[in-house]
């Protein structure tokens, strides 16, 4: 079974570059994988099963994320809890220097899965990113995602919001993103891509192309490489290489 790795996914591609930049952790570091957004399978970790999620997101102005999550679905349940940090992150401050810290917030999610017939799965994921600092307060709300899986192929589409508990220049009162997705298996690789439009209160409406392949090692172990181009119809275009793997701590027999 394919299994996923986690690069997140509230994005603010549509932020003048320096604001994006300073948000940069927490905007691009949801309870939720951006793959799952995609085409990966399962929606949720398997029942019984623990998954840990780590990447690294490097852009093209010297800036680069380590986000790690870790994903776990109790037996009998079809609902995974999961928590995500950016290990480390390497960010512009708004004096123009560069510094190395550790997350400034944590991200909590609920991702419960259902099933519509033999190809369909959707998932709803209320989901909080509570701030440790820049910020105070958290985002609160959360993501409804749809796949449609046959002969290899795999389309998705989800549509995912969140709200300022405390609003600022970098923490805008809402954010509204829809996305949708193409993938298709050859053996044990997986090419993909994927299209966003998102929307923030007191902004222009931006859109963001994904493309990438995952390679499956085995049915523990994935690993991934994607390019993310954000803001491409925005005066300064922001774009990631992303690198991961989704590795399978425990698996119930």
């Amino acid at each position: 079974m394919r299994r996923a790795w986690a690069v997140v996914a509230l994005l603010l591609a549509c932020f003048p570059l320096e604001a994006r930049l300073r948000a940069h952790s927490h905007r691009r570091s949801s309870g939720l994988s951006l793959r799952r957004r995609l085409f990966t399978s399962p929606l949720i970790t398997d029942p019984g099963g623990v998954d840990l999620e780590f990447s690294g997101a490097f852009d093209t102005n010297s800036s680069w994320l380590l986000p790690t999550a870790l994903k776990y679905t109790p037996t009998g349940w079809r609902t995974e809890l999961s928590a995500g940090v950016d290990t480390l992150a390497h960010v512009l401050e708004d004096s123009g220097d560069a510094g190395t810290h550790f997350s400034d917030h944590v991200n909590l999610a609920a991702t419960t899965a259902f099933r519509a017939g033999e190809h369909f799965s959707w998932a709803f994921a209320p989901a909080i990113s509570v701030f440790l600092r820049n910020e105070s307060g958290c985002r609160i709300g959360g993501s409804l995602l749809s796949r449609y899986d046959r002969g290899g192929n795999t389309f998705s589409a989800s549509a995912a919001w969140s709200g300022a508990t405390r609003v600022s220049p970098t923490n805008p009162a809402g954010i509204f993103d829809l996305t949708g997705g193409y993938g298709h298996k050859f053996g044990q690789f997986t090419p993909y891509g994927t299209v966003q439009l998102e929307r923030a209160t007191g902004l222009a409406g931006g859109y963001s192309i994904f493309e990438g392949i995952e390679y499956e090692v085995n049915n523990r172990l994935s690993l991934d490489i994607s390019g993310q181009h954000y803001g491409l119809n925005s005066p300064v275009a922001d774009h990631q290489i992303v690198a991961g793997l989704t590795w399978n701590l425990h698996r119930r027999r």
